[in-house]
């Protein structure tokens, strides 16, 4: 069958400070569905201005026998970016598109899709979706299609045991445009944290030889700096202590970055990440106090903040912090506590969001629906006709806390707010790492 993959991007190359973001998914789909017979084939819209948009969708899809969208990103989880935080819209027009040029089956997909999966899929009037880890699901879905119900959503486990080809996305352009390679080396989250969509998500491991070929593969297509885009490196420490093993004994001359949880983290693990070549680090640390980060149930209290920025330097590796302004409890008072504990474990960067994006699947978000919080004043966005929270909601307990939020990334550089005063919110871009790399 031909099937054609569409990577869905609002934002294309303009933004300043964002890179664009290969459609990773998109190329591991690619290697089971040419596993099982199938061609394949990639528009990416990434690099298409919009106004041509109409006509690559048409010449993309005219023939083809099936066709499948990623929906990465809901909208940008961002309060201060109003104009950018619902992309439905968007996503329903390219599904039009396609429905004028072809008469084949649509199926969705991608992180973004997953939230609201049902919803999503009748909103913009796709026939299929495939909810989490697609591969398998992709597949099946082709053998079956004629006897699957339209308007059905799959589910399906990651495929952890096959080598990645990466031979569908055009990497040259990504690099020429700032953009960075990137690998998954598991799908899922064990974690528990009140406002994240990962949150207690199945957790599959992908074998680490196969990690290891396909960075050789990345390297072997211009790679010198690979994002590791999991939710966590350390949400299973074990697996994250192997793979670093292997990069180490490979010995690719990659550099590396990832997010990491606050914990688990052991001073041997943090010398294993920089023997391996992970360079800046975004840690998750949430908050500086630790009401805020009891609420939102992240088993990790200000002292383990410290004791894992103090193993990072010990072992020599420089880190950035991601924190959220504005959570239950967060005021003007808290933020200023935070700060003083970022200047004593000294990040390179410090990335905050101001705002909680409520979403029904999260802790957090049911817990509102449930009426466990007061949100009189303290709910912005989509107030209105809006009881699953599809439309973009925030919650932010004082606007006080942004305020002084703001007051702090105006006086110091190393502090950056999303959506104000230019920063795109990527610490590694914040903080040279990828720069670095190609320097070196």
């Amino acid at each position: 069958m031909d099937v054609g993959l569409i990577n869905f991007n609002k934002r294309g190359v303009s933004e300043p400070g964002v890179p664009p973001v290969p459609p990773i998914g998109l190329e591991y789909l690619a290697d089971d569905l040419r596993a099982a017979g199938h061609e394949v084939s990639l528009l990416d819209l990434c690099f298409v201005p919009r106004e041509d948009r109409p006509d690559a969708i048409a010449d993309f899809a005219h023939h083809k026998e099936f066709v499948g969208v990623t929906f990465r990103n809901m909208g940008t989880d961002c309060l201060l970016l109003e104009g950018e935080q619902f992309y439905v819209p968007e996503l329903e027009t390219v599904v039009r598109e396609i429905r004028a040029a072809s008469k084949a089956p649509i199926v969705l997909g991608g992180q973004g899709y997953s939230i609201f999966p049902q919803k999503t899929l009748e909103y913009v009037g796709a026939d299929y979706g495939i909810s989490g880890p697609g591969e398998l699901a992709l597949v099946k879905l082709l053998d079956s299609y004629h006897s699957t119900a339209r308007g059905s959503v799959l589910h399906g486990p990651a495929n952890t045991e096959i080598t990645r080809a990466r031979s569908l996305i055009d990497y040259n352009r990504y690099f020429e445009n700032g953009g960075s390679a990137a690998i998954q080396t598991r799908n899922g989250c064990p974690f528990p944290c009140g406002f994240c969509i990962e949150s207690k998500k199945t957790l599959y491991r992908r074998n680490v030889d196969r990690i290891i070929e396909e960075l050789r593969t990345l390297k072997s297509l211009g790679a010198t700096f690979v994002f590791f885009a999991d939710p966590e490196f350390n949400n299973h420490l074990r697996q994250a202590e192997l793979v670093c093993d292997a990069l180490i004994e490979a010995d690719l001359g990659l550099t590396w970055s990832c997010y990491l949880n606050t914990i688990p983290m052991t001073q041997s693990f943090a010398h294993k990440l920089k023997a391996a070549g992970c360079v800046q680090p975004c840690v998750s640390m949430v908050s500086g106090c630790n009401d805020v980060l009891k609420a939102f149930d992240t088993h990790f209290s200000t002292e383990d903040i410290r004791r894992t920025a103090e193993m990072l330097h010990n072992a020599g590796v420089e880190f950035t912090v991601d924190i959220l302004v504005g959570g239950p409890g967060d005021t003007a008072a808290t933020v200023a506590g935070t700060y003083k504990l970022m200047e004593e474990i000294r990040p390179s960067v410090v990335g905050a969001n101001l705002g909680i994006r409520l979403f029904p699947t999260t802790p957090f978000g049911k817990a509102i629906l449930n009426g466990k919080y007061d949100t009189v004043g303290r709910l912005y966005g989509a107030t209105h006709d809006n009881p699953d929270f599809y439309k973009p909601i925030f919650y932010v307990s004082e606007w006080a806390a942004g305020e002084a939020f703001m007051e702090i990334a105006q006086s110091d550089r190393r502090y950056n707010l999303f959506g104000f005063d230019g920063f795109g919110g990527v610490n590694y871009k914040a903080a040279g790492a990828d720069q670095a790399s190609e320097a070196a």
